[in-house]
């Protein structure tokens, strides 16, 4: 069984937790926003009992390592954990952007506890419609804009009235996650970048040419470009480096490499320009990531 950590609360200029057990609820645990303007260390693995945990990238993009596997979330996209899972970065760190996270202890919900201002069988619907919610999906407009009301309502705290607003906007972010969930336009977005994706890992050492890419989308060029900032956040050249760099990474933690040959074989014409970018979306040089990674090893294999 996972080990369960205690929840993160701390606030920082660029990071804005609210404790809502502070105001004697059961249900939404935390609400968590950060705002980084550059990479900050790897999440570490980290696991809550009876929690599911939504994340929505609403700038920039983050990996995230569920269970071993890796997912990449984009801007505009939601992602889930759910109760017990081994969670973090992995490898990875906590990317420049903009992210909401709110996690909700689902213990007894539905059973003998209310869930917001629901109790009974509305209580166990949420239950059972959260537990279904997907890992990984497109979200919309809206939710950044809810969750910023809820922030405001609670910075404010002039009286109950503004705990009945934040749990009125708290039950409608919810409500919207599970739309988006549902969304037909989340799945032909999510098949246009399955194809996009599997282009560029089968492409990494060739030039980046976005004629090639809006036609894996079925889009006009000039489509295309606005299109895939709308969908992911980020323009298709940063999401082409980004995956030069994760494939990158790889590579550097197996070690067969020289650090040269890696450069060539994720396409860049020089160690130096990729050793300039590798630390632009890591916040290392690839010498100091190959390094530590060796450490990693080795104090993996003395434990």
């Amino acid at each position: 069984m996972n080990k369960s950590f205690a929840l993160d609360t701390y606030s920082t200029t660029e990071r804005h937790i609210i404790d809502f057990r502070q105001w004697g609820w059961k249900d939404i645990a935390v609400l968590g926003k950060y705002h980084y303007k550059q990479t900050r260390a790897a999440l570490d693995a980290h696991a809550h009992r009876h929690m599911l945990e939504i994340c929505f990238c609403s700038k920039g993009e983050q990996v995230y390592e569920v269970n071993n596997n890796l997912y990449r979330v984009k801007g505009g996209e939601l992602f889930v954990t759910f109760p017990g899972e081994l969670h973090g970065t992995g490898e990875f760190p906590e990317e420049k952007g903009e992210m909401y996270w709110i996690i909700i202890n689902m213990a007894g919900m539905g059973k003998t506890r209310r869930f917001l201002h629901f109790n009974g069988p509305l209580a166990a619907e949420w239950q059972r419609r959260l537990l279904q919610l997907p890992r990984h999906f497109k979200g919309n407009s809206r939710l950044k804009a809810i969750l910023d009301q809820a922030f405001q309502h609670h910075a404010q705290n002039s009286g109950l009235l503004d705990h009945i607003w934040v749990q009125h906007l708290l039950a409608g972010f919810l409500l919207a996650v599970i739309s988006c969930s549902q969304s037909a336009g989340t799945r032909k977005i999510e098949a246009r970048m399955e194809k996009i994706d599997a282009y560029i890992r089968t492409h990494l050492d060739e030039p980046v040419m976005l004629p090639v890419l809006a036609a894996q989308a079925g889009l006009s060029l000039s489509r295309f470009k606005s299109w895939f900032k709308e969908a992911t956040g980020t323009t298709p050249l940063d999401y082409v480096l980004k995956h030069r760099i994760q494939h990158a990474q790889a590579a550097l933690r197996k070690g067969k490499l020289s650090i040269t040959a890696i450069a060539y074989e994720t396409g860049f014409q020089n160690a130096q320009y990729f050793s300039t970018v590798f630390k632009k979306f890591t916040g290392l040089t690839p010498g100091a990531y190959k390094q530590r990674a060796a450490g990693n090893v080795i104090n993996r294999r003395r434990s």
